[in-house]
């Protein structure tokens, strides 16, 4: 099927999302990125974070469906739905909801803070509770249409601790030396002709020629440390709008899906982090918002970005 991609990009519009998406062309969106409100009684600008619980997931739906409908058939859906005490069940629900359109591929923990022995690092909002532990994640869900769309695990990945991981020769000798009836490499050296050991050597080298090189990274795994940045200005950095996100976790997820191009939606654009990112990993974007000053401060903030790229250039 041919798929009309002739759509204005680089442009955030002050509409329902809903109603943005569904005019957008079928299957013209590369990866969507966002972070619905949460439902928590959170004060934003214009939107009311209050409906009833039903009445919420039923707009979440039509607001699936309609990312389902922009959305390419290998294209990427990544969710983040924050974590609360006071409703501890919220993001499962919503993700039961992204599971009537989407096959849930990968199921991530953003880690904000974190604590080995006795060091912290990252931040966190502190609660004051005998019952409960203080939020330190949120949920991160990757959705597809078929949960079976390639990624690239390594473009975030993390290097190797040890040297062994990514030579692999000595594995290569014993599996020769099993071939020539030894039981290790430690059996051949000891008990093999120098006839023999000059053939094994022969055909280990014609091996380790022909070997792709492995690499020197691996994956990740599915937390996925992003800590905010810290600022000094909140008013200057992320404006009014009460729930932001780093964009490095918008990077993230840009480079998991393997992609160094195409247009990304955010159906939240809020503050504009997802724009920045998209900036920065050289994609277009389309963002929609329902709050005049939010759209301001992220068209700010683009314009900001899109001023400092140019002076490096």
């Amino acid at each position: 099927m041919e798929i009309n991609t002739n759509m204005e990009t680089k442009v955030i519009h002050l509409q329902d999302c809903v109603e943005g998406m569904l005019e957008l062309p079928a299957q013209s969106i590369d990866i969507v990125t966002t972070s619905p409100p949460y439902n928590l009684g959170i004060e934003y600008g214009t939107y009311k974070d209050n409906k009833p619980r039903q009445e919420y997931l039923d707009w979440l739906d039509s607001v699936f469906a309609a990312v389902k409908h922009c959305l390419k058939d290998d294209g990427h859906f990544w969710l983040n739905v924050g974590y609360s005490n006071i409703d501890p069940w919220i993001g499962m629900d919503v993700a039961q909801v992204a599971r009537a359109h989407f096959v849930l591929q990968n199921n991530f923990n953003w880690v904000k803070s974190i604590s080995i022995d006795d060091v912290t690092t990252g931040h966190f909002k502190p609660i004051n509770s005998t019952r409960f532990s203080n939020p330190t994640w949120e949920h991160l869900f990757h959705f597809t249409k078929t949960g079976a769309v390639p990624c690239d695990k390594l473009a975030i990945g993390v290097p190797y601790m040890w040297g062994c991981n990514i030579d692999n020769s000595s594995r290569v000798k014993g599996r020769l030396a099993k071939k020539y009836g030894f039981d290790n490499i430690k059996h051949f050296n000891k008990s093999a002709t120098a006839e023999v050991k000059e053939k094994l050597e022969s055909e280990f080298a014609d091996k380790m020629k022909s070997a792709k090189p492995k690499p020197d990274k691996r994956c990740r795994g599915n937390s996925w440390f992003v800590p905010y940045d810290t600022i000094l200005n909140r008013e200057k950095h992320r404006g009014s709008h009460p729930a932001t996100y780093p964009v490095a976790l918008v990077e993230n997820c840009i480079k998991f899906s393997g992609l160094t191009s195409g247009v990304l939606v955010d159906p939240f654009m809020g503050s504009g982090t997802s724009a920045l990112a998209s900036i920065r990993q050289g994609l277009d974007y389309i963002g929609f918002d329902i709050d005049s000053d939010y759209r301001q401060f992220a068209l700010d903030r683009i314009a900001h970005e899109t001023k400092v790229i140019t002076e490096n250039e």
